[in-house]
């Protein structure tokens, strides 16, 4: 006999929940551009390539592991809907289990192999050791943010990626100040992502940390299924977006590659800005699907609100690209300016692909 699927009514407040996500995902995004803007201020421009560099790397890494949120999101969802909300941590217990040990071997064999690693991408050895534990953070954040996302708790989950940025701001002031340099930049980078994992871990709540006898290892199965495809597409989307500022801090000279770093700082400032829009819609589609509808207005109105927002954004690069480069990184960057606007122009098609 067939199962009837139960929506469960909209929690009270869904709506100030959305609002305070996109206040907390803004200040998270307003925090991390000011890391990254005070650092091609503070650093020389070589240094500067390098953190860009290591940052581009480790992106690829942490954006193909995000493909884990949704789909721990999407059973999480699922399970609220039939009224089998009680499975959750289970849900939740499993995927941690194996994202655990999947970031730890990982991380395990990128600091292992950091020499030929850092000889590949023109990055110091030590700075591939100090940032191997990011991938072991950045595994473990998607299960719990996806379980945040799947009850559609947008606070939590809005304050879990705002705890990342304030701490890899306030380390990075404090290591600068103490004359770590670049060594300090790199070293804030695993520790604002340790503190993020913390933080959503606690917002959890117990119920998630206690031993459940239900099982949900068929949905770990399919899940791996799930993502495996997406996973392709997240590697395929990052390599693609980070390979160009690896090869320039390859092949160019110190001073251009700094430049190009700061170009392609200012581009992922449109890929950011339309994300909350995404986290919103996500749970939205699964319950549209799980009640056997089309979540076509859905879709349009995400897309509408991407080019809006990303529309706005790359004009203001064209009108204004030489005063914001010299405000923001100071005329040894002029370099990327004229390109700038063309950069925002280019983002705005392949942000439309996080939908």
């Amino acid at each position: 006999m067939k199962e009837t699927v139960r929506l469960p009514n909209t929690q009270a407040g869904s709506g100030l929940q959305s609002i305070a996500l996109f206040f907390l995902d803004g200040l998270a995004n307003a925090m991390d551009f000011a890391f990254h803007f005070w650092m091609g201020r503070v650093l020389i421009p070589s240094d500067f390539a390098v953190l860009q560099t290591l940052n581009s790397v480790a992106l690829v890494y942490t954006t193909a592991s995000a493909v884990f949120q949704p789909v721990v999101g999407r059973f999480v969802v699922q399970a609220r809907a039939k009224g089998q909300s009680d499975s959750t941590p289970a849900i939740f217990q499993s995927f941690l289990r194996a994202a655990f040990w999947l970031g730890l071997i990982l991380s395990a064999l990128v600091f292992v192999f950091a020499d030929s690693i850092g000889q590949a991408l023109n990055l110091p050895a030590w700075t591939i050791r100090l940032s191997a534990a990011v991938i072991l953070f950045s595994t473990l954040r998607p299960i719990a943010a996806g379980t945040l996302q799947g009850r559609e708790n947008f606070i939590a989950f809005g304050l879990a990626r705002l705890a990342l940025s304030l701490v890899r701001l306030l380390a990075v002031f404090f290591l600068i100040r103490a004359g770590l340099g670049l060594r300090g930049a790199v070293i804030a980078l695993p520790l604002g992502w340790l503190v993020s994992v913390l933080c959503a871990f606690l917002l959890l709540g117990r119920e998630f940390w206690r031993r459940s006898k239900l099982e949900s290892q068929h949905l770990l199965g399919e899940g791996v299924k799930l993502a495996f495809y997406a996973l392709l597409a997240y590697l395929a989307y990052m390599t693609l977006t980070s390979l160009d500022l690896i090869w320039v801090n390859q092949n160019l000279p110190g001073e251009v590659a700094g430049a190009y770093a700061g170009l392609v700082l200012m581009r992922r400032i449109v890929a950011l800005l339309p994300g909350v829009a995404v986290t919103v819609m996500f749970p939205r589609v699964v319950r549209s699907l799980a009640a056997g509808k089309q979540p076509t207005r859905i879709l349009v109105q995400t897309a509408a609100i991407i080019l809006a927002v990303s529309g706005m954004l790359s004009i203001i690069y064209f009108l204004f690209s030489d005063s914001i480069i010299r405000l923001i990184f100071g005329p040894e960057y002029q370099a990327a300016a004229p390109v700038l606007g063309w950069m925002g122009i280019a983002m705005i098609g392949v942000v439309l692909g996080s939908i």
